[in-house]
């Protein structure tokens, strides 16, 4: 048998690489922000439009989170 070959990532790549594992933390922390914000409830009495608005972030940040994950996956997994 053989070795996997790995892929040579182009330098765009390598860069994007490079960048992801700090994007996901940036956006788990913002995650976790909102999520604390939203916890109790008293946001929605107090600032309706606000909540509303963080849970729609919040929903942004799930769909961010997947596709970085996704993109990590692929560009650090040999080919």
């Amino acid at each position: 048998a053989t070795p996997a070959k790995t892929r040579k990532l182009s330098f765009k790549e390598q860069r994007e690489l490079d960048a992801l594992p700090e994007l996901i933390a940036a956006l788990e922390n913002e995650q976790k922000e909102i999520a604390e914000l939203l916890a109790d409830g008293s946001l929605y009495a107090i600032d309706n439009a606000r909540a509303l608005k963080l849970a729609t972030r919040s929903a942004q940040i799930d769909e961010a989170l997947m596709t970085a994950l996704e993109r990590w996956e692929i560009l650090g997994s040999p080919a």
